[in-house]
C-alpha cells in the first residue's frame, strides 16, 4: 500500500498538461513499481479520474448539443459559432483545453510500457489491466479527434521532444489500433477484481464497451469521408454487441430507463459504459449550484431542482429571453406521435402544466394570483433522483447540486440506432428493425415510411433526437450527418465546404497547448477568425 501512495504522489509530477510541457521522469522511476496487481489497479484509477472529462465535460459541444429553444445568453455563442466565445485568447466563458485527455494517454502509456516490470501478476491478469489501459487511450484519442479534429500523438511516457498535430483520420486510426489491443478483454458478466470478486461498475472496459467504441470510431470515420468501408466496419462491430456475442445487454422498459438507466440505481443491463457517480463525492462538499452533467440537465427546473412554481412563471413569463428553455410546441414536433411514451416520461406534464398569473392587489398590499394558465414551456423529467447539498456549514436552503445517477455515455438503444444510422446509410432497408425495436419501447407502432437511402437516415436521425434527448449526441449527430444548416444556428448555416475542411466543426486550440510546443499551431478555420 505505501508503494500505491508513492505513486499516487508523482502521477501529478508525471502530467502532461498542456502537452508535453514537463519533463517525465525516466523508467529508473519505475523500479520498485508493478510489484503486485495493486498498483496496477491504482494506476488504472487514475486514469478513470480522468474519464469524466473526456466523456462528458464541458466543451464547446457540450452546449451545442443543447436541442432547446434558447439558451442563457452566456452560452449562445457556441450556438451561433461566435469566435468571441470560442476563441480562447477572447473568452471567459470556458476554458477550452484537451490537458485531462493527454493526462490519461500519458498514465496508460506508463502502464503499458512497464508491462515487462510486472511482478507477481498473472498473464491473465495482466492482460486484463492492459486492456483497461488500451481501452483509455482510444476513447481519449477518439474524442480528441471528434473535439479538435487535428491533434497530437504521443510518442510514449518518456518523449519530451515538442509534438505538432496529426491529421484526424490518422488520430482515430491510432484510436481504433488502441481499441483493437482491448479486444482482450473479457464481456462484462466476467470482469474481475482484484480481489477475485465480480465488478459490476459499467465503467470498467469490456468486450461490449471496446465492440461499441469501435462502433463510434468507425461510424465517425464513415460521417466524415462518406466510404461505405467505414459504416460497414460500424454495423459490424455493433452488431457483436447487439446480437450477444460480446455480452449480455437489452432494452429496460421505458419505467426501468427512467429508474436504472437515468435514476440511483445505478445499474441497467441496458447501460454499456458508463462514469460512476458519487453521491457524496468529496468534491461536492462544497457546491451550492446545481451542475449538469448532460446538455439536457440545463433544462431541469421544476419540480427537481425546485419545488417552487416561480421556476415555472420565470421560464413562461421571461421578458428577456435570458433563461435555457424548450417551448411545449417544440417538443411536440420532436416527439410528433401523441401515443409516444417519451413524451409521457421525459417530460413533466407536457403541455399540462400551469403556472400562477399575478396582480397588484391595493387591499392586500402585495401581489396575488389572478388565474392559472398553461406554460408555454416544458420541463424535463429524465433525470429525476438529484443530490441536495447537505452541509449547513456552506449553505443553509439544502440546494440540489447535482442528479443522482451515474452518467451514461453509451447504452444499447444508442447503439441500435447507430447500427440502423449505418445500415441506412449502407442502402440496407434493415435499419427499419433496428428502428422498430427502439419504437417498440416507446410503445409507438412500427415505422411504415419511405424506405429510400436518405429518408431512412434523416429518419434515424430523429429518432435517435427523440431516443437520445438531452444525453449529449445531438451535435455529434448533426456533425455526422452533415444535417448542420437544418438544425444549428448562426454562422453554422453559412459555412461552406471549404470552411469544414478548415475545421470548423472543431474546437479552437486552448492556448495551453501552445506554450513550450513550437511546433502547434491553431486550426485552421479558426487562424481566419482571429
Amino acid at each position: 500500500m505505501k508503494k500505491i501512495l508513492i505513486l499516487f504522489l508523482f502521477i501529478p509530477l508525471f502530467s502532461c498538461n498542456d502537452w508535453l510541457t514537463v519533463e517525465p521522469e525516466d523508467s529508473v522511476t519505475f523500479v520498485n513499481y508493478f510489484k503486485n496487481e495493486e498498483e496496477l489497479k491504482a494506476l488504472h484509477n487514475s486514469m478513470a479520474s480522468y474519464m469524466k472529462n473526456i466523456c462528458i465535460g464541458k466543451q464547446p459541444y457540450f452546449y451545442n448539443a443543447l436541442d432547446a429553444d434558447n439558451i442563457e445568453w452566456t452560452y449562445q455563442g457556441f450556438w451561433t459559432l461566435d469566435p468571441e466565445t470560442y476563441l480562447p485568447e477572447e473568452s471567459m466563458v470556458l476554458d477550452v483545453n484537451w490537458a485531462g485527455f493527454y493526462d490519461a494517454i500519458y498514465i496508460a502509456n506508463v502502464m503499458i510500457e512497464n508491462e515487462y516490470r510486472f511482478e507477481n501478476i498473472s498473464e491473465e491478469r495482466a492482460e486484463f489491466w492492459l486492456g483497461q489501459a488500451h481501452f483509455c487511450k482510444a476513447v481519449a484519442y477518439f474524442r480528441l479527434a471528434q473535439i479538435w479534429g487535428d491533434v497530437p500523438i504521443s510518442k510514449g511516457s518518456e518523449s519530451i521532444a515538442p509534438e505538432g498535430k496529426q491529421p484526424a483520420l490518422k488520430v482515430l486510426e491510432e484510436a481504433i489500433k488502441e481499441a483493437k489491443l482491448a479486444l482482450t478483454l473479457p464481456v462484462h458478466e466476467q470482469l474481475k477484481d482484484v480481489d477475485g470478486k465480480q465488478i459490476t461498475s459499467k465503467q470498467y472496459a469490456s468486450l461490449g464497451t471496446v465492440n461499441t467504441l469501435l462502433a463510434n470510431i468507425y461510424a465517425w470515420l464513415g460521417g466524415l469521408t462518406r466510404e461505405e468501408k467505414y459504416w460497414k466496419e460500424a454495423e459490424f462491430y455493433a452488431s457483436e454487441v447487439i446480437e450477444g456475442k460480446a455480452g449480455f445487454y437489452d432494452l429496460e422498459s421505458i419505467d426501468g430507463l427512467i429508474a436504472n438507466v437515468f435514476g440511483k440505481a445505478r445499474y441497467s443491463v441496458e447501460t454499456i459504459f458508463c462514469i460512476d457517480n458519487d453521491p457524496i463525492d468529496n468534491d461536492r462538499q462544497h457546491e451550492t449550484n446545481f451542475r449538469p452533467e448532460f446538455p439536457g440537465q440545463m433544462l431541469m427546473s421544476y419540480p427537481y431542482t425546485t419545488t417552487d412554481e416561480s421556476a415555472i412563471t420565470s421560464l413562461a413569463e421571461d421578458l428577456w429571453d435570458d433563461y435555457t428553455k424548450i417551448y411545449v410546441e417544440t417538443v411536440e414536433n420532436i416527439y410528433p406521435d401523441e401515443k409516444d411514451a417519451r413524451r409521457r416520461e421525459f417530460w413533466f406534464q407536457l403541455g399540462e402544466l400551469t403556472y400562477p398569473v399575478t396582480e397588484w392587489d391595493d387591499e392586500a398590499g402585495d401581489f396575488v394570483v389572478v388565474r392559472r394558465e398553461k406554460s408555454p414551456c416544458a420541463h424535463i423529467a429524465k433525470w429525476r433522483d438529484v443530490i441536495i447539498q447537505e452541509n449547513t456549514q456552506i449553505v443553509q436552503d439544502r440546494p440540489v447540486i447535482a442528479t443522482d445517477g451515474d452518467w451514461v455515455v453509451w447504452r444499447l438503444a444508442d447503439l441500435i440506432l447507430l447500427r440502423a444510422e449505418c445500415r441506412a446509410n449502407l442502402g440496407l432497408t434493415t435499419a427499419v428493425d433496428d428502428l422498430d425495436r427502439v419504437r417498440a419501447r416507446a410503445e409507438l407502432s412500427g415505422y411504415d415510411g419511405l424506405t429510400d437511402k436518405e429518408s431512412l437516415r434523416q429518419e434515424v436521425f430523429n429518432e435517435r433526437r427523440r431516443e437520445l434527448f438531452g444525453e449529449g449526441q445531438f451535435y455529434f449527430d448533426i456533425v455526422r450527418n452533415r444535417y448542420h444548416k437544418k438544425y444549428l444556428r448562426g454562422n453554422f448555416q453559412t459555412l461552406t465546404e471549404q470552411d469544414i475542411i478548415n475545421g470548423a466543426f472543431y474546437a479552437p486550440v486552448g492556448i495551453g497547448a501552445f506554450e513550450k510546443n513550437t511546433l502547434m499551431t491553431q486550426n485552421t478555420y479558426w487562424q481566419w477568425q482571429k
